[in-house]
């Protein structure tokens, strides 16, 4: 899923089957949404990966994304159940 809110668009949600990584399915939904963003006329796209997900690092390191210096907060509205 991604989005974009006339200054940048977002990655939100991108996933393969453990038992199909390898086969670039990752990598063809990352380029067709940065596509479509670009359609949009969307000058950057970014995404939040958790700090410690070395491996999602690795992947969008290896697709020329960099990693940026940012804080993030959040506040929950509705509790986990």
């Amino acid at each position: 899923m991604a989005g974009y809110d006339g200054h940048r668009g977002w990655l939100y949600y991108l996933a393969a089957d453990p038992s199909r990584r390898g086969e670039g399915i990752g990598s063809a939904l990352v380029a067709e949404a940065e596509r479509r963003l670009a359609a949009l006329g969307c000058p950057k796209v970014q995404l939040m990966v958790r700090s410690d997900n070395e491996s999602v690092f690795a992947f969008y390191d290896a697709r020329a994304y960099t990693r940026e210096s940012v804080g993030v907060t959040g506040k929950r509205l509705v509790a986990d159940v």
